[in-house]
């Protein structure tokens, strides 16, 4: 028999406390470059690059394991979700990197591809990934992090993305615009548009 007097108290939500969890806290990371190089140190580190390098054996495309990471960097309370979207792309290039370094054939993940789930192959390569080399492959990648970096400030500085136009000053809702715009927007231009000609 289910006792209602054990469940909790209807409003109590409103009164606990509302940064239980790390994605509820301002993230740890605001700086696109400096949240780079804690991914890069991340991934490289020896453990992390063995599981990286074997789930790259097996055939897990780039853009799964990128989009596991900064899900996992959201979740403990690293970047926001925005955040996360812009570092997409510089985590699969790391791992990218990685698999290079290592001589590993990748799959980007862009085709649409499905793989089936990690099975006894998996746990076979995690074996046959020799550390020293994966170490290494680490550490060839931390010598292009800054490069990195540079490009991906480069790419956001210089994006399309921001429409970098001036804008013509606002002059309030009952002020009426030239009179030759206001012709033009009915359809009787007193100068003969491209379209026109």
């Amino acid at each position: 028999m289910v006792n209602s007097f054990e469940g909790p108290i209807p409003g109590e939500n409103y009164t606990s406390d509302t940064k239980n969890y790390p994605w509820h806290r301002p993230p740890e990371f605001d700086d696109l470059d400096k949240a780079i190089d804690y991914i890069g140190k991340k991934l490289t580190n020896e453990e992390s690059a063995v599981g990286l390098l074997t789930m790259i054996e097996t055939g897990i495309p780039l853009t799964d394991l990128a989009q596991t990471f900064c899900m996992s960097g959201i979740g403990n309370g690293k970047w926001t979700l925005d955040f996360a979207l812009l570092l997409a792309g510089p985590v699969t290039h790391i791992m990218m990197i990685m698999a290079k370094s290592y001589g590993l054939d990748y799959e980007l993940g862009l085709d649409g591809k499905k793989i089936p789930p990690p099975g006894g192959a998996f746990f076979k390569a995690t074996q046959e990934i020799n550390r020293g080399k994966a170490a290494a492959a680490g550490r060839s990648t931390m010598d292009q992090i800054d490069d990195i970096s540079a490009d991906t400030s480069k790419i956001l500085k210089d994006s399309t993305l921001v429409n970098k136009t001036p804008m013509k000053k606002f002059k309030g809702l009952a002020n009426s615009e030239p009179e030759g715009d206001q012709a033009a927007m009915l359809g009787n231009p007193e100068q003969p548009t491209e379209e026109m000609l």
